[in-house]
């Protein structure tokens, strides 16, 4: 081989090794992400009490139609709809009772927690909560799920503190007859001294709401129209 073909080849292989370097480099980043995906996959299934061909099913679920009607299902409650047995269908709703069993007795030790905080912190204002629901959920229909009942259950009224007349005089109405209620003020624009003011001036005992059974709630997320309003239903 004469010097000139020795050196074409030398170029010709030079020229190569920056392709070779960028495509052992994709390579590399791929496995990476891979990886990563593979390790998020199993600390979700993990989170869920699944294996990974459990949750593996569930992805395929959610690519499919099931995934268009309900985008934000979890993985138990996806899994046990398409559930391709009884046995199956059994297991995957026993999982779904013990998880949301603990979920809300986390949720509650800490209402608890926040309750005593409030009152310990700020023993003399009310405390109003922020209008929030599940992922998913409808703000509108988990206030007006049910119907208007005897005032010995527990009530969601939802009111605005501008322009209601009649919302002042349903409010006090249901107020002597002591039932319990949670109240959601649609105009407060997050405002908590507006609800505290607009509370005071309907008579609402601060004591009551401290007490829990009167909440006073931001509404402003409801689907109302003001001329509803007041809006009165049961929580049972």
């Amino acid at each position: 081989m004469n010097l000139d073909k020795r050196l074409g080849i030398a170029l010709l292989l030079f020229a190569a090794m920056p392709v070779w370097a960028q495509e052992g480099h994709q390579s590399e980043s791929t496995r990476i992400d891979q990886t990563r995906l593979e390790q998020s996959n199993q600390q979700a299934a993990e989170a869920w009490g699944l294996n990974q061909q459990e949750y593996r099913r569930y992805e395929s679920i959610m690519e499919g139609p099931r995934g268009t009607w309900s985008p934000n299902l979890d993985p138990l409650t996806a899994l046990g709809l398409e559930a391709r047995s009884q046995a199956e269908r059994q297991k995957y709703a026993e999982k779904l009772v013990e998880t949301e069993r603990a979920r809300v007795e986390a949720e509650l030790a800490f209402q608890r927690a926040y309750d005593d905080a409030w009152q310990r912190l700020y023993p003399n204002d009310m405390p109003v909560n922020s209008f929030t629901t599940k992922g998913g959920e409808d703000a509108t229909q988990s206030v007006f799920g049910s119907h208007p009942s005897a005032s010995s259950e527990r009530l969601n009224i939802v009111v605005a503190t501008e322009g209601c007349s009649q919302c002042e005089a349903t409010v006090k109405r249901l107020l002597s007859t002591g039932a319990a209620m949670d109240i959601w003020v649609v105009d407060s624009n997050g405002d908590d001294d507006r609800i505290r003011s607009w509370a005071a001036e309907m008579g609402i005992s601060p004591a009551r709401v401290r007490a829990g059974t009167i909440t006073l709630n931001h509404g402003g997320s409801l689907n109302v129209d003001s001329s509803d309003l007041p809006r009165v239903a049961s929580r049972g």
